[in-house]
C-alpha cells in the first residue's frame, strides 16, 4: 500500500521543487519525516507535531510559486475554504502558517493513514453495500462544504481517501485548486485541467451556461460510483470534441447494478437543473439493500431500509446557553503542540484585524470629462488611482453594521475574483444588508463567511470593533485545533510580532465570560507558545473566542480573577483605561468550537 497523505494525488512537473530535508522545523511546531508526493502547490510531507509526535500531514507550497499573488491566495484559500465545514467526511485543516526559517508557506492537515479509492479500484468492482455506503458518506460530507458555498469541483477517485480499506471512513482531500469553467483551460496554476477530464461536469466545459455549482460535484460524484459499480471508469475522455459530445447525452448506464441506475441516471443529466437537488437528496436517496429476490406471489417488494445520514455527526450551528460551561480549568506552561482528529474547532481567519485604514467609503467613480468647482471654473476630473482591493479595504474598514458586528477582508484582489469577507455576530440580519451595500458600491456580491457568537459574547465583538483602526500591527496569533477523546480538551497555539509591547491572551467562553490564559504563555522562537486545558461540556458545539492583546503597557482592566468576569464588564473597563492614558491596543482574534465528546 502507498504512502498516504491529506492532499491532492501525484503529479508530474517539469521543474522539481525544492525539497525539506527530514528533521526540518516548521515554527518550531512541526518536524518533517519524510516527502510523501508533489501537488499541483506544493510538496506534501508526513510529519509529526514537536511536542506530542502525533502525526500531521503537511503540504509546503512550492519555491517556484513563493512570489506569485495568485498561487499564493489559491494556497490560502484551500487552508481558509474548509475552516467553516465540520464533517468526518472531509480531511481536517489545521494551520496556515509561513515558516521564517525555511521562507516556506505551508498548511498541517489530518494525517490520514489510507490509500486513494482508485488504487483500491485497481482490485475490481465493489459491491452494492460497499458502494451505497460509500455513497452516503462522500454526499453528506459534500453536501456540508456545499451549505457553506464550496464546490469541490476536481471530485475523482484520486481525491478520495480510504483508511484501513474502511469505506465508511473515507475522507474527501484537495479543494485547494480553483479550477476553470471553460472549455481548453488548464487549472489557473499546475498542469493539466483538474488532472483529468474523465470526472468533470459539462457545464466545467462551458456547456449548459458554464456556471459551476454545488450540482457539477453531483455529477462528478455519479461518474466516480459508476466506476465503483463497474470496475472501470465510464469512458468520459477523448478529444476535445468528443469530450464536449459525450457530456450532451446521458453516459450508458445498462451494465452498471440495477438498483443504482435510477440514481446515477438522475445524478447524470447533462442538464444541471435536471439532476437532484443537493447532495443531501443523493445521501438520503433510497436503495434497496437486498440483492433482487426472485417474484413472490403477493408482488411485495423487499423492504428497503432508512439510509444512514452523516449530517448528524457534522457540527451544528452553535445557540446561545444559558449555562456557564467555564471551559478553563488550567492554563499548561507548554510548547504549541498538535491535537488529535476532531471538532473542536477551526481556526477563524489569519489575522482579525483590519488593516488601520480610517478612509470613509468611497464615492462613485467620476464618469464626466470635467466638473464644476464649488467657484465655477470648470476643472478637470480626476480619475479615481486606487486599485480595486484598496477601495474594497476602505469601504469594509468604514462599514458599521452596528451592536455586534465585525468584518475582515479575506483574499481580496484587483481581479475580478469574489471577494470572501469573515465576520463575527449574532445575527445574519446585518450581514444581508452589508451585502446588499457591497453590491451597490461595488456591482457584485461578495461572500461572506459568519460565524455567529452567543448574545453574551457581543461586548468582546464590539470590543474587537472599537479597537479595528488603530495604529500599529496586531499580534499573529495562530492555533491548532482539533478533537480529542480525552477530557479536557488541549488549545495550543503560538503569538509571534510581538515586538517591545505587553500581551494578553483571553479566552471569551460561550456564557460570555472572560477568562485570563496569559500565565501560560511560554517566549519560544521569534514569539511565545501556549497550551490551554478546555473543559468540554454536554450539548451541541459552542463557540468559543480567544484573544491576543498587545499594548504598550499592561492593562489593570485586563488582570482577571481565577474564575473570571463578564465580557461588558471587561472590555468596557479595558478601552476606558486605555482611552484615559492614551494606550493603543492591537488585538487578533481567533473562533472556535467546544462540543463534549460521546
Amino acid at each position: 500500500m502507498s504512502d498516504s497523505y491529506s492532499g491532492e494525488p501525484t503529479r508530474v512537473y517539469a521543474a522539481e521543487p525544492a525539497r525539506l530535508a527530514p528533521g526540518t522545523r516548521l515554527n518550531g511546531i512541526f518536524e518533517i519525516d519524510a516527502r510523501i508526493a508533489s501537488g499541483g502547490m506544493g510538496e506534501i510531507y508526513r510529519g509529526h507535531a514537536v511536542e506530542t509526535g502525533d502525526p500531521v500531514a503537511i503540504k509546503v507550497m512550492r519555491t517556484d510559486l513563493a512570489d506569485n499573488a495568485t498561487a499564493l491566495a489559491l494556497f490560502r484559500k484551500e487552508a481558509s475554504a474548509l475552516h467553516y465545514i465540520h464533517h468526518e467526511a472531509i480531511v481536517r485543516y489545521y494551520i496556515f502558517s509561513h515558516d521564517p526559517g525555511t521562507g516556506r508557506h505551508y498548511l498541517a492537515m489530518e494525517f490520514v493513514d489510507g490509500q486513494p479509492l482508485s488504487e483500491l479500484l485497481q482490485r475490481g468492482p465493489l459491491g452494492f453495500e460497499a458502494v451505497r455506503v460509500l455513497k452516503e458518506r462522500l454526499a453528506a460530507g459534500l453536501n456540508a462544504a456545499h451549505q457553506h458555498g464550496i464546490v469541490h469541483r476536481d471530485l475523482s477517485p484520486d481525491n478520495v481517501l480510504i483508511p484501513a480499506g474502511d469505506l465508511a471512513k473515507a475522507k474527501i482531500i484537495d479543494f485547494g485548486i480553483a479550477r476553470s469553467t471553460r472549455a481548453g483551460d488548464g487549472t489557473i496554476i499546475g498542469s493539466g485541467f483538474a488532472g483529468k477530464y474523465n470526472y468533470v461536469s459539462p457545464e466545467q466545459l462551458g456547456l449548459f451556461g458554464g456556471d459551476v455549482t454545488a450540482k457539477s460535484d453531483i455529477y462528478s460524484l455519479g461518474l466516480v460510483l459508476a466506476q465503483c459499480l463497474l470496475g472501470r471508469p465510464i469512458d468520459m475522455g477523448g478529444t476535445q470534441f468528443e469530450v464536449l459530445e459525450k457530456r450532451r447525452v446521458l453516459p450508458d448506464l445498462r451494465a452498471v447494478e440495477a438498483r443504482f441506475r435510477p440514481l446515477l441516471e438522475k445524478m447524470l443529466q447533462p442538464n444541471p437543473a435536471d439532476r437532484p437537488e443537493s447532495m443531501g437528496a443523493v445521501a438520503a436517496w433510497p436503495l434497496a439493500a437486498q440483492t433482487p429476490a426472485a417474484p413472490r406471489r403477493s408482488g411485495a417488494r423487499g423492504r428497503t431500509p432508512s439510509p444512514r445520514s452523516a449530517q448528524g455527526r457534522e457540527s451544528a450551528a452553535a445557540t446561545p446557553q444559558a449555562v456557564r460551561s467555564r471551559p478553563l480549568t488550567k492554563v499548561a506552561v507548554a510548547s504549541a503542540l498538535l491535537l488529535g482528529v476532531g471538532s473542536i474547532g477551526f481556526y477563524f481567519a489569519k489575522d482579525l484585524v483590519l488593516p488601520p485604514v480610517r478612509t470613509p467609503p468611497p464615492p462613485p467613480p467620476i464618469t464626466s470629462d470635467d466638473k464644476q468647482s464649488e467657484g465655477g471654473a470648470k476643472t478637470e476630473a480626476r480619475p479615481d488611482q486606487r486599485t480595486q482591493r484598496e477601495r474594497t479595504i476602505e469601504f469594509l474598514t468604514a462599514y458599521d453594521g452596528g451592536d455586534c458586528f465585525f468584518i475582515t477582508p479575506e483574499r481580496l484582489s484587483d481581479h475580478p475574483a469574489p471577494r470572501d469577507v469573515d465576520g463575527l455576530g449574532s445575527s445574519v440580519a446585518p450581514f444581508d444588508v452589508l451585502s446588499y451595500e457591497f453590491q451597490r458600491q461595488f456591482g457584485s456580491e461578495p461572500a461572506i463567511g459568519l460565524h455567529q457568537v452567543t448574545a453574551e459574547q457581543c461586548p468582546a465583538v464590539n470590543f474587537l470593533f472599537r479597537t479595528r483602526n488603530q495604529p500599529g500591527a496586531a499580534p499573529r496569533l495562530d492555533i491548532v485545533t482539533a478533537e480529542l477523546k480525552q477530557d479536557p480538551a488541549v488549545l495550543t497555539g503560538s503569538l509571534s510580532g510581538l515586538g517591545d509591547r505587553h500581551v494578553e491572551l483571553l479566552l471569551i467562553t460561550d456564557d460570555g465570560y472572560v477568562l485570563s490564559a496569559t500565565e501560560g504563555l511560554k517566549a519560544g522562537g521569534d514569539g511565545m507558545t501556549f497550551s490551554i486545558k478546555l473543559r468540554k461540556t454536554p450539548g451541541p458545539p459552542r463557540p468559543q473566542l480567544i484573544f491576543a492583546i498587545a499594548s504598550p503597557k499592561p492593562l489593570e482592566a485586563l488582570k482577571l480573577p481565577p474564575d473570571g468576569l463578564r465580557a461588558e464588564q471587561v472590555f468596557s473597563k479595558a478601552l476606558t483605561e486605555a482611552s484615559q492614558r492614551n494606550l493603543t491596543l492591537n488585538v487578533s482574534a481567533k473562533y472556535f468550537q467546544l462540543q463534549k465528546m460521546p
